[in-house]
């Protein structure tokens, strides 16, 4: 029933919908006076990009429910809160009370979000056991393998600085030069531990798409398009909108745009290390 006609738009709006109400009663529970200060329209928005996104490698894989719900689970967590720790670290932003809280806010919004993409939006056969996922994960992280996972890694913190350094207005220089010595010199961390944590974030973004390239086997266009489109709205383009009222407007275009641009490069990268074409 939803996976033709206006059920196509039924459940990821309805997923929409859990996800901003997870957020509003965990963020209510918590701390009601944070949660009047956050708007349902925006969650309610961000979790429909969340469900539109989630729609292809949830009912075209051939999950069983487990499998689904584990994945999923530990993907949202590694591109949503995990990469939130590693960017305020490499920023340089206190972790205030407020992060923290809205913090597991995410991670409460994250499980609830892989359940419901499971029900809502289910795989016509369920095939793919979590047993099954893990022997072919393992048999993949050979030295081949690993080096690949490690070029991906390089390549996210590349672009990572690559993009800050040139379309990031906020900084000082008016030169690409000087915003990337700024960004390298921001405190508490010295050059090499930005450099090493954006690596770390990248090579996890790898490790956590890696068990999509071996079960969503499609042309590799087809995979930069599918799999760019969910590790931007997981990571960026879903968190901007739930964060709309807390970010500066121009700071918040330059980070979506930013963000747009590197993880597409980064999937590219992923794709052509770890792609299959469909046979």
């Amino acid at each position: 029933m939803l996976s033709s006609g206006l059920g196509k738009y039924i459940a990821p709006t309805s997923l929409g919908a859990g996800y901003a109400i997870t957020k509003m009663l965990s963020l209510r529970a918590l701390d009601p006076e944070l949660a009047i200060a956050q708007d349902f329209a925006y969650q309610f928005l961000a979790g429909i990009l969340l469900g539109f996104a989630l729609r292809p490698v949830t009912k075209q894989i051939y999950w069983k429910r487990t499998t689904s719900i584990l994945f999923f689970s530990m993907f949202l967590l590694i591109l949503g809160p995990v990469g939130q720790i590693l960017r305020q670290r490499i920023w340089g932003i206190p972790f205030d009370d407020t992060f923290w809280l809205l913090l597991f806010v995410e991670i409460i919004a994250a499980f609830v979000v892989s359940i419901l993409a499971t029900m809502l939006l289910p795989a016509q056969q369920q095939n793919i056991s979590p047993g099954l996922l893990w022997r072919r994960y393992k048999k993949e992280l050979n030295l081949s393998g690993l080096l690949k996972l490690c070029g991906c890694g390089l390549l996210y913190a590349l672009l990572f600085l690559i993009f800050q350094s040139i379309f990031d207005e906020s900084f000082a220089s008016p030169f690409w030069n000087g915003r990337l010595q700024e960004f390298l010199s921001l405190p508490p961390s010295s050059a090499l531990d930005k450099i090493l944590l954006l690596w770390g974030q990248g090579l996890l973004n790898a490790l956590i798409l890696l068990p999509l390239f071996l079960v969503f086997l499609r042309e590799k266009v087809d995979l930069i398009v599918v799999l760019g489109s969910l590790t931007f709205v997981v990571a960026v383009f879903s968190p901007a909108f739930a964060n709309f009222q807390r970010i500066e407007p121009l700071l918040l275009v330059d980070q979506v745009f930013i963000g747009f641009c590197l993880h597409f490069i980064f999937v590219s990268g992923a794709v052509f290390c770890f792609g299959r074409n469909d046979k």
